[in-house]
């Protein structure tokens, strides 16, 4: 379900990448009363109806809410409305007018600055016009017969057939001249110079919307192209005053990283600069660019250079990169995540106070395809939502080994749960031996489940190591619907744990061929329809004193797979955390290693990515023709041939949240680059997860023997 504002007029709904809150109607009767009467409801609304309604964090002050952030005030009430006409789009009033002005980058509202007020011409009224800030080609539409500087006027568009076309003019900037922003759809032609012929060319036209073609999409969002170097200095051979030629020798090139500058100078000596982008307050923007596009995709800055390496597109250098990460990426990151996640733990907090409680699910993940992990990452999910709400990092020098690691990331990651006030009920995890001690003696009253997943998987293996052996093959036909039945035990059971147990224990009459028996003076029966004669004789039963009988039913009986069915009852999955590692993948290989902000930054990016595509059901995708997509792969395990579903592509709009955050960053003049005041703190870790001190190059060398040369052979 959808969680939207009740306000009037407030078309606020609740997305993983926004920075909205939503809350409930208090219950207490006075309070209630002063909600319902400030958003104008009806006082006797039913209190069913009001568990459902929600109002956004637009309608309260800052003053409303606690120290945190995310809480309200105990007195609070909503108390700002936006009129009807301002939601409906009417023009802003004087005051939004100076915000938004304020909002604008300070080069852009400069950037007309010295040039003369102008006197609008005459233009026709139909013809919307736009205004642009920012440099445009010339084309020439006569020959340029002064000597005076020329500059090129803001294209005017007009609809024809369904196409917007642009052309530019050059006007003479006289003292008298007039700078205007409209121009006409045709170019003014000189029909007494026969030296100048129209370019009447369709390609000469560029068509396209005005946006994505004069430049109003500025910053990130605006296009860009890959464009050599020899047809880039090709627009630098004529001056584009006088029309002289340009020497090479007056011309200097300097490189930025991805921005190149030239300066030239024409043989009359009108002088000029040229920048391949803009800089934001003294860097190159497509440097900034470039190294945001590589972090929040999961990429790497090797895997970028190598492959601009091979293409000889220039990029920034290496230290560069860390350097920009350090103080303009990674704190965007981490306040884009905190303000996520005290969202989403601001709902499970009243969720909590409202009595209904909260289910997770937990589950750990090292940063090594071995055992020698450096890095653990235990992360918990809300069942309801399917969102990560949170994640614990553990470094294998705050524990005493990379097994240890896992257990204790578990451990704090809940204490902070619940030390912010989060009632947790039940957390569903996979049967490692150190996170049930620690909920069986630590949290006691919370229930503890497990992943039925895990616990059929391996009793799975053990069934087919055991048919492998001669004497059990009988064991062969039977591992599939052993497997199923251990599922449909736990389903149907419905958190009673002795019927679970009862259900699992039939299988050891029902797999003899008998589906009516009698335990304790109580007769049971299979649930399955009864079998005709012909699939009872077909049926390859097993016998009741065979040793693939014998063996099945001791791996039914083990006490230790007893013990686990009865964590089991609830029928919980951690599969969703699974495709959140999946996902993880992506940012942070395990064949990769990072440094810990850089491996922390990486997993709220993860996360952010699977909140986004994850909290409510993904659609499944559809032919033209209406038709659900499947993709039919054949399955290994089952060894059958099975139809996967194809689900929709998955979104990434938190992205263009985070470019705009680093971009307002990157305008903050507080905001200082390469000052440690202005980056993320990392707590005080090792700085070497070796436990002996690091020796000298020089003992290392001396000390070290090959096996493939002599003891008397240099290294």
């Amino acid at each position: 379900m959808v969680i939207t504002c009740i306000v009037k007029g407030c078309d606020n709904k609740e997305k993983v990448y926004s920075a909205v809150m939503f809350h409930r109607i208090p219950t207490h009767h006075i309070q209630r009363r002063a909600w319902l009467a400030a958003l104008n409801k009806n006082p006797k609304t039913p209190l069913m109806t009001l568990k459902k309604w929600r109002v956004c964090s637009e309608h309260f002050t800052a003053e409303d809410y606690t120290c945190t952030g995310t809480r309200l005030k105990d007195e609070a009430t909503p108390t700002i409305f936006k009129s009807l006409t301002q939601q409906s789009g009417s023009s802003p009033n004087a005051a939004e007018l100076n915000d938004v002005q304020q909002d604008l980058p300070e080069q852009e509202e400069n950037f007309f600055v010295g040039v003369p007020h102008s006197t609008p011409q005459k233009h026709r009224a139909e013809e919307p016009t736009a205004t642009f800030k920012v440099p445009l080609s010339v084309q020439l539409t006569s020959p340029l017969r002064s000597s005076k500087p020329a500059v090129a006027l803001a294209p005017s568009w007009t609809m024809q057939s369904e196409t917007h076309h642009i052309e530019a003019t050059v006007m003479d900037m006289s003292a008298t001249s007039v700078f205007d922003v409209s121009m006409t759809s045709e170019p003014a032609v000189d029909t007494a110079d026969t030296s100048f012929v129209p370019n009447s060319s369709p390609s000469t036209t560029t068509t396209g919307s005005s946006s994505s073609i004069s430049g109003q999409a500025r910053g990130w969002k605006e296009r860009k192209w890959i464009v050599n170097e020899s047809k880039l200095m090709e627009l630098f051979q004529k001056c584009t005053t006088c029309g002289a030629a340009m020497c090479d020798l007056n011309q200097t090139v300097t490189q930025f990283g991805s921005r190149i500058n030239i300066n030239w100078q024409c043989s009359n000596g009108h002088m000029g600069q040229w920048e391949s982008c803009p800089n934001i307050r003294g860097m190159a923007e497509n440097n900034l660019f470039a190294a945001a596009a590589t972090l929040f995709t999961g990429s790497t800055y090797t895997d970028i250079a190598d492959w601009a390496g091979l293409f000889n597109l220039q990029l920034p250098l290496e230290a560069t990169f860390y350097n920009i990460q350090a103080s303009d990426l990674l704190p965007v990151i981490e306040k884009s995540y905190t303000q996520q996640e005290n969202i989403i733990k601001a709902r499970l907090i009243c969720q909590s106070e409202d009595g209904e409680g909260v289910q997770l699910s937990g589950d750990g993940r090292s940063d090594s395809p071995g055992h020698s992990s450096k890095y653990n990452t235990y992360s918990f999910m809300d069942d309801s939502t399917n969102q990560i709400m949170g994640f614990e990092m553990m470094q294998v020098s705050q524990a005493s080994s990379s097994v240890a690691m896992e257990p204790l990331a578990f451990k704090k990651g809940l204490e902070k749960i619940l030390d912010e006030g989060i009632d947790v009920k039940v957390v569903t995890t996979d049967r490692h031996p150190s996170i049930r001690k620690i909920m069986r003696e630590e949290y006691p009253h919370i229930i503890h489940q497990f992943d039925p997943w895990h616990v059929a998987k391996g009793f799975n293996k053990k069934l087919v190591a055991a048919s492998n052996r001669k004497e059990y093959k009988d064991l062969a036909p039977w591992v599939r619907s052993v497997s199923n039945h251990m599922w449909w035990s736990c389903c149907t059971s419905k958190g009673d744990a002795k019927e679970l147990l009862r259900r699992w224990m039939s299988l050891q009459h029902h797999i003899t061929g008998v589906h009516c028996w009698e335990e304790n003076g109580t007769e049971y029966r299979c649930f399955h329809q009864d079998l005709s004669a012909e699939e009872q004789r077909t049926k390859r039963w097993l016998k009741g004193n065979s040793p693939a009988f014998k063996a099945l039913q001791a791996m039914i009986m083990d006490t230790r797979l007893i013990k686990d069915l009865q964590q089991m009852t609830l029928f919980k999955h951690t599969g969703q955390l699974e495709v959140f590692h999946n996902a993880l993948l992506k940012y942070c290989p395990k064949r990769l290693h990072f440094e810990y902000p850089s491996m922390k930054a990486r997993t709220m990016l993860a996360i952010m990515d699977h909140n986004e595509n994850h909290s409510t059901k993904r659609e499944q995708a559809t032919t033209a023709a209406g038709l659900t997509r499947h993709n039919v792969v054949f399955e290994k395990q089952s060894k059958q041939w099975i139809a996967r579903p194809i689900y929709v592509k998955t979104t990434q709009k938190f992205r263009d949240d985070l470019m705009d955050r680093v971009i307002q960053r990157r305008l903050d003049p507080t905001i200082r680059f390469k000052d440690a005041s202005s980056r993320i703190q990392i707590p005080r870790l090792a700085a070497n997860i070796a436990l002996q001190t690091k020796p000298s190059k020089e003992e290392v060398l001396q000390s070290h023997t090959s096996r493939f040369k002599g003891p008397s052979e240099p290294l």
